[in-house]
């Protein structure tokens, strides 16, 4: 795996959606931005874009201003701009597959229904980028997921989630220093 050079957070853009399960991926670059006092600005596409300096490296980070199915288009505008290759970029996304507060990192893989994943896949013409994945749980039965990510966290999620975005802002440092394995064998 090449050096991580950007690192993408997923998300739906405006106030409407702010504080979402969907805009989990937000939420961390958020997270990492305000601990650097640093802010995102608008870039020369659709996106927001801020530098973060992990560890001894400073890499992009942008927020698609997209909305989330369209991702691929922001992403890949991106890095076509900067000279940046799938396998330098990180993506930091909610996942439905995984129970609330869990993550997992991904050095490639399918989208596993994930509409903004597929969408950079189908943008990439290539699954072989990072992901970091942060669980938001199942919908219950009777609600499609749809609706459940646009949904905000409730009350019980708060301190989980608070917790999972600190240990995924941990885990992005750990990958960009030490490298995608070194970081799944602590966080995985």
């Amino acid at each position: 795996m090449a050096q991580i050079r950007l690192l993408v957070g997923l998300g739906n853009p405006g106030r409407k959606y702010a504080k979402t399960r969907h805009n989990l991926g937000y939420m961390v670059l958020d997270y990492m931005a305000q601990k650097e006092n640093r802010k995102f600005m608008p870039g020369k596409g659709e996106w927001k874009q801020t530098r973060l300096l992990q560890g001894q490296t400073e890499i992009w980070a942008i927020k698609p201003k997209t909305f989330m199915n369209l991702s691929g288009f922001a992403v890949k505008a991106f890095c076509d701009y900067y000279k940046i290759e799938p396998d330098q970029v990180l993506v930091v996304c909610d996942d439905i597959n995984l129970p609330v507060g869990k993550l997992r990192i991904r050095e490639f893989g399918s989208a596993g229904g994930h509409k903004g994943l597929e969408d950079i896949i189908a943008a990439f013409n290539s699954d072989r980028f990072a992901r970091l994945r942060l669980g938001i749980g199942m919908p219950p039965e009777s609600q499609p997921s749809e609706i459940y990510v646009l949904q905000q966290f409730d009350d019980n999620e708060h301190k989980i989630i608070g917790e999972l975005i600190e240990n995924a802002a941990s885990a992005v440092c750990r990958i960009i220093s030490e490298g995608i394995v070194a970081a799944q064998n602590v966080y995985n």
